[in-house]
């Protein structure tokens, strides 16, 4: 074996995305990619090995890998199926710093997965990107290996694209966004490389300012939070979108919390909790990327909204608005300076439309939005309708955009031009405005997301910094193993209470025996048990309010008639008499569930029946900081209700909030055993009543 293989994956990693020599393998297929690779101006060797053909793209052929004259860095592998493996195979032996798996016909394909856990057996230590891969670029140091030109990316760039497949690197790269790129990768299937690998190496280029991921799916929750931390210390943004979002619905389970925490809102939870920028289209991630590139971090929210159309005064406040920003009114003293420069009818307001003082001369525009922005904002956006070349008078817009764009530069202030249209701006204006130190984003929603997005990004930064390593990592989780099996709602209380959390006094009693029921307080609760039964008022396994011992005893002997005949399958004989909770404010709906590849999630949200028709929750990933659980409790929409709505009493904030962080330490500490658990409700008492957990389901696996 070549001793240049020797090294970690990270460092054959980079040694595949600055190779002094590749090798192409197969057929006709490759040619446009070795075309492509001389292109973008690699200068290094390249071999093709083809045992079918004398030469391809003008380069001869070589028949099989052992002839090749020396080891390449880097493989590109475009073979049919059948061969895959043993070309793979090798490619290792022979010491090949790492591989592109261009191929098809793995675990993407129904019965493929075999095949794919036999190539990833036959790379051995030889990283392999794929299979199913378009390929990769270092346009920094015009190393392009991809199955498809991406365009004439230049050597200057500053964001890296990590993709699961291909569509999504063309979109970014064949767009005219100003959106310079060093790297496009293409993981493919992630059969051994993971989109965390590649962050990890990506974030030791200096020239890399900031990361776009497209992921399908979460290989290696663990790696990357790794690399989310490492972005994190150099201050680098990641943006990301998660296809593939599955419904939660579909999903066989026991309780609410599987369907509210699902994947989307999982996915969520842990890019938030590693401080990415979430967005939901290319487009949006296209924006926010400029944004972030091309004018300083923004420090707030208060913005200061500019335009020349009060019809865009309208439509862009509404959308400034429900991205979170905040158009303060000007001062008094901005005021009276910009009554100086505004038209006699217009009056100085936040948004300021400036009407007919669009067409004014640079220099007064430019004094109009200096005193404009003489209150400091966190920010400035100007919205207009840019002209295409052409119309008449089109110089009255660009005057307005420069001025604008020095006002904000001459402070150092963060500042976005937001042309109201999807459609790029003409390229002179753009690249003028950007000059400037001013992001022009096109599309009136996509520049307020962006806008809001860096914002966002802003706090999520300063978030990150104020916590220790431990509280960003995730907490490693070995895969379930043994028998899966759920606790009927006495024992899963049992286990709460053992936890510190407080459940209603209760007896566990039997149709045919008479227990002491005169030692509780009354009204009290009557509930059939058993671990196969979670949604116990659907089938009448539930009686409430009973005032007295005999009623309850009633109760629990009609219950047991009855189940026996409308759930015989389920053998009821056991039934939980139990004090009810009088004075409750609210219902919460506490649950974790068990995510495979990421950790465990901790939905809290409305509770009751209904918990899964208002879907008001929050979603956050264990271990949660006691701040942060009761940051998500008041975004919820019940907490008005908790918080004394309309003179209503208060309920025990304070206590919930107890209540869920112990119940997320009990799943820590359970973590090897738990499927899912869930407190539904937790009534919420009056203001130091405390919280109660009134139903509880949990499934656990391992040994009965």
């Amino acid at each position: 074996m070549d001793q240049r293989a020797n090294g970690t994956r990270q460092e054959r990693l980079k040694r595949m995305l600055t190779p002094q020599s590749a090798v192409f393998l197969g057929g006709a297929s490759n040619i446009p990619a070795i075309e492509y690779c001389r292109q973008r101006g690699f200068r290094g060797q390249i071999y093709v090995v083809n045992p079918r053909r004398s030469e391809l793209a003008g380069i001869p052929c070589y028949s099989s890998v052992t002839e090749l004259p020396t080891v390449p860095d880097m493989a590109y592998v475009a073979v049919p199926r059948e061969n895959v493996i043993d070309v793979v195979r090798d490619l290792s032996q022979l010491g090949v710093a790492g591989a592109v798996c261009n191929s098809s016909g793995f675990s993407e394909m129904q019965g493929g997965e075999v095949s794919q856990r036999n190539l990833v057996r036959a790379a051995g230590d030889m990283p392999l990107i794929g299979p199913n891969c378009p390929g990769v670029a270092n346009f920094a140091d015009r190393s392009a290996f991809m199955m498809f030109e991406i365009g004439a990316q230049g050597t200057d760039g500053a964001v890296a694209v990590i993709s699961n497949g291909g569509s999504y690197i063309c979109d970014i790269a064949w767009s005219d966004r100003a959106i310079p790129l060093a790297y496009a990768v293409g993981l493919g299937n992630q059969a051994m490389v993971t989109a965390a690998d590649f962050m990890d190496v990506v974030l030791d280029d200096d020239r890399v300012r900031a990361i776009n991921l497209y992921m399908e799916g979460i290989a290696d929750a663990a790696g990357l939070a790794r690399a989310g931390l490492k972005a994190a210390r150099k201050g680098i943004p990641v943006v990301v979108i998660k296809g593939g979002r599955t419904s939660a619905g579909k999903r066989a389970t026991q309780s609410h919390t599987a369907s509210l925490a699902g994947d989307e809102s999982v996915a969520s939870a842990l890019f938030r909790r590693l401080g990415f920028i979430e967005v939901r289209t290319p487009s949006e991630a296209l924006e926010t990327l400029k944004m972030l590139l091309s004018t300083p971090r923004p420090k707030g929210w208060r913005t200061a909204f500019t335009t020349s159309s009060g019809s865009y005064a309208v439509l862009g406040s509404d959308h400034a608005e429900a991205n979170g920003l905040i158009m303060p009114a000007p001062s008094s003293g901005a005021s009276e300076e910009l009554h100086n420069h505004l038209p006699p009818f217009v009056h100085p307001t936040n948004p300021l439309d400036i009407s007919s003082a669009q067409g004014a001369e640079f220099g007064e525009q430019l004094s109009l939005f200096r005193a404009y922005l003489s209150d400091e904002p966190d920010l400035a956006v100007q919205v207009m309708c840019f002209p295409p070349p052409g119309i008449s008078e089109r110089d009255s817009w660009t005057r307005s955009a420069t001025a604008f764009a020095q006002a904000a530069s001459e402070r150092g202030m963060p500042a976005a031009f937001i042309n109201t249209l999807p459609e790029p701006m003409p390229t002179a204006d753009r690249d003028q405005i950007l000059a400037c130190g001013v992001a022009a984003l096109s599309g009136l929603e996509d520049g307020f997301r962006a806008v809001a997005n860096a914002v966002r990004f802003s706090e999520l930064a300063a978030e990150l910094a104020e916590r220790a390593d431990q509280e960003i990592l995730l907490p490693v989780q070995t895969a379930n193993t043994g028998q899966a099996y759920s606790l009927d709602e006495a024992a899963a209380k049992s286990e709460l209470s053992k936890a510190g959390l407080s459940v209603p006094r209760g007896i566990v009693v039997e149709p045919d025996q008479n227990e002491n029921l005169e030692v509780l307080a009354y009204p009290v609760v009557v509930k059939a048990l058993s671990n196969e039964l979670s949604h116990k008022s659907e089938i009448g396994a539930v009686a409430l309010r009973l005032g007295t011992p005999e009623e309850a005893r009633k109760a629990v002997r009609n219950m047991a008639d009855r189940l026996a005949n409308a759930a015989p399958e389920l053998s009821i004989r056991s039934f939980l008499v139990e004090e009810m909770v009088k004075d409750g404010v609210g219902e919460l709906l506490v649950g974790v569930r068990r995510v495979d590849t990421i950790g465990l999630a901790l939905v809290i949200g409305t509770g009751g029946t209904e918990a899964e028709l208002f879907r008001d929750t929050k979603t956050l990933l264990l271990p949660a900081s006691r701040e942060t659980i009761a940051e998500a409790l008041r975004s919820l929409k019940l907490f008005a209700l908790l918080d004394g709505w309309r003179g209503r009493p208060k309920g025990d904030v304070e206590a919930a909030i107890d209540a869920i962080h112990d119940f997320g330490r009990f799943a820590i500490a359970n973590r090897e055993n738990l499927i899912e658990a869930e407190i539904n409700p937790l009534i919420v008492r009056q203001q130091g009543q405390g919280a109660v957990a009134v139903d509880a389901v949990m499934r656990l696996c391992g040994e009965l």
